[in-house]
């Protein structure tokens, strides 16, 4: 009779479920069965984009839609991400500490515009227009202050012993310089949220960490959700990888350089989905002590910039950036990138609609968010775009070159001020045209008071103003900040700069064509030397560089120590320029003995334009650069 029973079960449930899987297929429209196409193409960009797994949280203010994952958490042994699989989120940790500082601001216990020498007198950060620009903390919210990103040899803490208190402040205090006065414009500091972490805790008198699962992830049930301050790899934990264009490569698991409030945060799709659900419903979770509607609305304001006093709203809010790419809603949130990491949050709460996605590869996001996007927003109508004409008065004054101004770091991207400016050419009725080089031309169509928007995008996210001293300043392409400058000295750096490349491009053909004759005794070993051993310093520059790149993609720990990596960068880029000087030594010593005038003055063009390159490079720190010990 048992027997009976369990066969009329098995066959009754086997029923039910083909009834059920029939009914998805044929009624494209559910819920179900749209995710279930969704995940289908989602897997088709896995393999394509070499993902090795991928988080997925799909929220709608009423509803979660899907909370789970695809492909595998750890590729050699074959475990699948699901709705459980732990993943490092990195930079998406902003949010959260923004959360937890404007949590204290709705308790009384701060303000927005509090000064941060008031605040924590001790950490040691400069500013040298503090009497009339002080560092306030809407600045550090909102990358404002001025401050570098956090530097090569800061980034990974690979003691195992978490960085707490002012030490974690002070392990980043290179970085902690305004290079112009606070609340002029963006600059993305890792190390002005690190301040912001001290901040939670001399407040609230407990870790900042502990303070945000206390008013945040515990009220939400978000259990799963913790900071990794000490790179411990966890059996829950998905593990990072690094595609390098032919295999998947396993990354090391890092501690972070400082106290962790810029990038610790880990999570997974079941505690993201609840995350992003409070969001699109800050005002009904009334059992819930967290931040209320208005706070939330205040997070989603610029405060700070130039831009934003100006009227633009689109740039790096407290702890989140509003993003102009949707055609039809736009989102906002924050993205991170780690060691072996990608994630993505976004939302919009008057659509109601949210998704976080993470991928356990340095990689990029974007063909999976388009599809997460095209599902959330296919039943919106495209908005009805305007423009109004350019007041000619108004803008036609301002109209010429911008320099680029807002580099994240200026060892690194000082040639940003030089090749990254942007030209305003003319007006066409309600239209800017703008030159951005390379032979990019972008028309940006206005929307009145000299704010305007790029042609397809459904808000405006570029603007033309005045700074307090009567400048010109250009916002856009992201959040770089361009002022108005006379092209001359612009185009006289750049030229210099091509001659000096050209000058060690002419040096490595001119070694290569003189080896055989010195072989055959047709040219002196030394004379060879005039180009010779700048051509081998080039090289040496170049693999140097390269190697740089190479380590900080998956070796970041080489960076913190003396060791045969970071000493071959810094003797590959010092012996450029002793290469140099030794160069130019020889031409001087032999200038006499060359008859030939056709020899003669290409060797000093070179020389002169290769020693322009080195003065340069060293200027900026490039020369001879203690990775180590920065």
């Amino acid at each position: 009779m048992n027997k009976h029973i369990t066969s009329f079960l098995i066959l009754f449930f086997t029923a039910l479920l083909c009834n059920t899987t029939n009914a998805q297929l044929q009624h494209d429209d559910s819920p179900i069965a749209e995710i279930g196409q969704l995940l289908k193409k989602i897997d088709t960009v896995l393999q394509k984009e070499h993902l090795p797994g991928l988080m997925i949280s799909i929220v709608k203010k009423d509803s979660i839609l899907f909370s789970g994952g695809l492909g595998y958490a750890d590729l050699e042994q074959k475990i699948p991400v699901d709705s459980t699989t732990q993943f490092h989120l990195a930079s998406v940790t902003k949010f959260f500490v923004a959360m937890g500082i404007q949590k204290l601001i709705a308790e009384g216990k701060l303000k927005l515009n509090d000064r941060l020498q008031a605040i924590a007198p001790e950490i040691p950060y400069t500013n040298r227009w503090e009497s009339t620009h002080p560092v306030r903390l809407v600045h550090l919210l909102e990358h404002t202050a001025g401050f570098e990103d956090i530097q090569l040899n800061k980034m990974v803490n690979t003691t195992g012993k978490p960085l707490t208190g002012i030490d974690g402040v002070k392990a980043v205090a290179s970085s902690l310089n305004s290079r112009w006065k606070p609340g002029e414009m963006m600059s993305y500091s890792n190390p002005g949220y690190n301040v912001l972490g001290y901040v939670i805790e001399k407040v609230s008198g407990i870790p900042w960490d502990n303070y945000i699962d206390q008013v945040l992830l515990k009220p939400l049930g978000m259990d799963s959700t913790l900071f990794d301050l000490s790179g411990e790899r966890l059996p829950s934990y998905a593990k990072g990888y690094n595609f390098n264009g032919e295999q998947l490569a396993l990354l090391p698991l890092y501690g972070p350089g400082s106290n962790g409030a810029s990038s610790a945060l880990v999570s997974n799709a079941t505690d993201m989905a609840k995350f992003m659900h409070y969001l699109l419903n800050v005002d009904k979770n009334t059992n819930v002590d967290l931040l209320a509607g208005n706070d939330m609305l205040e997070m989603e304001k610029v405060h700070s910039t130039l831009a934003s006093q100006s009227g633009l709203q689109t740039g790096y809010a407290l702890g989140n950036d509003l993003f102009p790419n949707n055609k039809k809603v736009t989102f906002r949130g924050h993205n991170g990138k780690g060691e072996g990491f990608s994630s993505w949050l976004f939302f919009n709460r008057e659509a109601g609609l949210a998704y976080a996605i993470s991928t356990n590869c340095n990689t990029n996001l974007w063909p999976v968010s388009q599809l997460i996007e095209d599902l959330l927003t296919k039943d919106i109508k495209y908005p009805t775009m305007n423009s109004v004409t350019i007041d000619r008065s108004k803008i036609e004054p301002m109209l010429g070159y911008y320099q680029f101004m807002n580099p994240k770091n200026e060892r690194w991207e000082f040639f940003k001020r030089i090749f990254s400016g942007i030209n305003l050419l003319s007006i066409d009725a309600d239209k800017l045209v703008v030159d951005k080089g390379n032979g990019q031309i972008d028309s940006l169509i206005h929307t009145g008071n000299g704010i305007f928007r790029l042609k397809g995008n459904i808000i405006p996210s570029y603007i033309i103003g005045q700074n307090n001293d009567g400048r010109p300043f250009f916002q856009g392409y992201g959040n770089g900040f361009y002022s108005k400058t006379a092209y001359g000295p612009i185009l006289f750096q750049k030229t210099l700069i091509y001659l000096g490349l050209l000058a060690a491009l002419l040096s490595v053909i001119c070694t290569i064509v003189g080896i055989p004759l010195v072989l055959f005794r047709k040219m002196k070993a030394i004379d060879l030397s005039i180009t010779g051993l700048p051509a081998i310093g080039t090289i040496c520059f170049l693999l140097a560089y390269r190697k740089m790149g190479l380590t900080d993609a998956v070796n970041k720990e080489l960076f913190i120590t003396l060791n045969t990596t970071s000493f071959s960068i810094f003797a590959g880029m010092l012996f450029f320029g002793i290469s140099v000087v030794i160069g130019a030594y020889l031409l001087y010593k032999r200038w006499r003995q060359i008859s030939e005038k056709w020899i003669k003055f290409p060797l000093a063009f070179n020389m002169i334009f290769l020693f322009y390159l080195v003065v340069l490079f060293s200027i900026h720190g490039w020369i001879g650069i203690p990775i180590w010990h920065m």
